[in-house]
């Protein structure tokens, strides 16, 4: 026996009397109790097969991206019995505080759409009218950012004139920074709407996420992996699409964020680029395996001795 072996031995019989603390490698793995919740669906509507299936699935993905294992869902009636075995935490407190953190990773979402920008966009947005519009717009925004709007209220963006040949499309923006001062102003594209696109089930949105992940290699962007739903709704959309001039709008939470060229017809994988950091992060937990409705977790309970 090496004197290593024999002074580790010699410590750990002398642990418990004399109060020291073992470094945690020495230590065995805690073992924490399996708990079972009760989760119920926050809609008026009976959920669909596809509904369903996509609820059993994000919650396992979900709850295995916090660190739980051993995760199983079944349905029980209208609501969801989730089991879990255990986690991959060091403290009984770790898991009991993502455990009562399980309602928010359950509702956390980014509002994916992606929408066609109209060809003659830049054309549009210079109509007079449409400008005069704006105009009103920005003016009210100023008034609104210095705590001077009547009311308080945020002004709306302005929709499309009446007379416009582009039923079925609406106003964006997005905020363009200047590379020589750092100053930033807004500018305007006209898109299809998410109803019009829907109709003709052509909409892309964040139901269709399979996986996003930030990309290490490339500041600012996010890849994202759609079904193979979503990947031939998307083909499908880009397919008809003017190659190398036609412009894909990809709008987060209601926000445009980039509007790229479609060079070829998509499939499954796109990238989202010009993001901070913090909002990487954000829009990949929110992108990950959304939940197709709210959800409330009830009834948490402890399973076996």
């Amino acid at each position: 026996m090496s004197l290593l072996t024999l002074l580790l031995g010699i410590l750990n019989t002398l642990a418990p009397f004399t109060g020291v603390n073992l470094p945690g490698a020495a230590t065995a793995e805690m073992e924490l109790p399996d708990r079972e919740m009760r989760v119920e669906p926050l809609c008026e509507h009976e959920l669909t097969a596809r509904e369903e299936e996509r609820m059993l699935a994000a919650m396992v993905h979900r709850c295995e991206l916090v660190g739980l294992r051993g995760v199983r869902v079944q349905r029980d009636g209208r609501d969801f019995m989730l089991r879990v075995e255990g986690g991959l935490m060091r403290t009984m407190e770790d898991y009991t505080d993502t455990l009562d953190e399980l309602e928010t990773v359950f509702n956390e979402r980014t509002c994916l759409q992606l929408l066609p920008v109209h060809p003659r966009s830049e054309h549009l947005v210079n109509d007079r009218r449409v400008q005069d519009a704006l105009i009103e717009y920005e003016t009210a925004m100023v008034k609104y950012e210095e705590g001077k709007a009547p009311g308080g209220m945020k002004p709306e963006l302005p929709g499309l004139p009446p007379g416009f040949s582009t039923a079925g499309c609406m106003l964006v923006e997005y905020p363009v920074i200047s590379a020589e001062d750092g100053s930033s102003r807004y500018e305007y594209l006209v898109v299809q709407r998410p109803e019009t696109l829907a109709e003709e089930d052509l909409l892309v949105t964040e139901m269709e996420v399979e996986r996003a992940a930030v990309d290490v290699t490339r500041p600012g962007c996010v890849e994202v992996e759609l079904t193979m739903r979503g990947g031939d709704i998307l083909n499908r959309l880009t397919r008809g699409m003017e190659h190398g001039a036609a412009r894909l709008a990809i709008m987060l939470n209601g926000k445009l964020v980039s509007a790229p060229v479609v060079h070829a017809a998509l499939g499954c994988s796109f990238v989202i680029t010009g993001l901070s950091p913090h909002e990487c992060r954000s829009v990949v937990d929110g992108l990950a395996k959304p939940l197709p409705v709210p959800v409330k977790v009830h009834e948490r309970q402890r399973v076996g001795n």
